[in-house]
């Protein structure tokens, strides 16, 4: 199992040096594709029929960016659908420079039952310099006639040399809330999804992970700004369990452990709405 990975800045949301831009495909106009910069999932891009035709789109960075994670925090499509990435120098279509290849959104053997209450990412690691990136979604028997898509990550990736120290912790809240009526029955408000939350630490840091990797994430995206998180990188049949879009619960302080290291806490929490 590789180490975690953090996956930011997320570079399809416009920043002060380059705004992206949407193209391709057939989406309704009152959910767009622009949708995918929304950090709120339930502001979906949704295409206007399940052709395959229909549900791709292209994403122009509007600069070539270091690219470590491609991912679909949730989305609509089947386990019979498929979704493939591509990512190129020149636009439309020319020099390509990754290929996901054609994948499956869930894993292996994994059903509807399975992922009640959970957010179901699709997701690949490219590892690439690129500015085009052409993400198509295949679902022609998708039962609702369309593909929902929430948000959009295409960014950067931090993997720290050593791996989380143990002891990192992995849990689930629920957000459904109890209370007791006058004769004593349990009466639950529930909340259909879980909140995955994780609190762990980065040990035996470097100056240059530590200030130039960790400490920035932190400085630029604050408790607001979201970022992709993988308990490991290669994580195949529990992938759909430890990987979330999330932002930091709190900014925690760097430690000089030991000369010259450092170690680096840190709590996540998912966004699930």
């Amino acid at each position: 199992m590789t180490n975690c990975l953090l996956g930011a800045p997320i570079y399809n949301d416009p920043s002060v040096i380059a705004t992206p831009s949407y193209s391709g495909g057939s989406w309704l106009a009152g959910l767009p594709l622009t949708n995918l910069s929304d950090r709120r999932l339930a502001k979906v891009a949704r295409s206007t029929n399940a052709l395959a035709t229909s549900t791709q789109f292209d994403v122009d960075l509007n600069a070539t960016r270091g690219v470590g994670v491609v991912a679909i925090p949730r989305h609509t499509m089947t386990a019979a659908g498929t979704w493939r990435v591509r990512a190129y120098t020149g636009a439309g279509h020319t020099t390509n420079v990754y290929d996901s290849g054609t994948l499956t959104p869930f894993p292996s053997g994994l059903n509807a039952e399975a992922v009640v209450g959970l957010n179901v990412a699709a997701v690949v690691l490219p590892s690439v310099s690129a500015r085009y990136f052409f993400i198509e979604l295949t679902d022609t028997a998708n039962p609702a006639g369309y593909v929902d898509v929430s948000r959009l990550i295409i960014a950067g990736a931090f993997q720290p040399t050593i791996n989380m120290m143990e002891g990192a912790s992995l849990g689930l809240e629920d957000l459904t809330t109890r209370s007791q009526s006058d004769g004593l029955a349990a009466l639950y408000d529930v909340r259909g999804t879980r909140r995955r939350r994780i609190m762990a630490t980065l040990p035996e840091m470097t100056e240059a992970e530590t200030f130039g990797q960790f400490w920035k994430m932190q400085k630029q995206l604050g408790i607001s700004g979201q970022l992709f998180f993988m308990w490991a990188g290669d994580d195949g049949t529990y992938k759909h369990d430890r990987s979330f879009l999330a932002v930091f619960d709190e900014l925690s302080p760097v430690e000089q452990a030991r000369w010259p290291r450092f170690q680096c806490p840190f709590r996540l929490v998912e966004e699930i709405g």
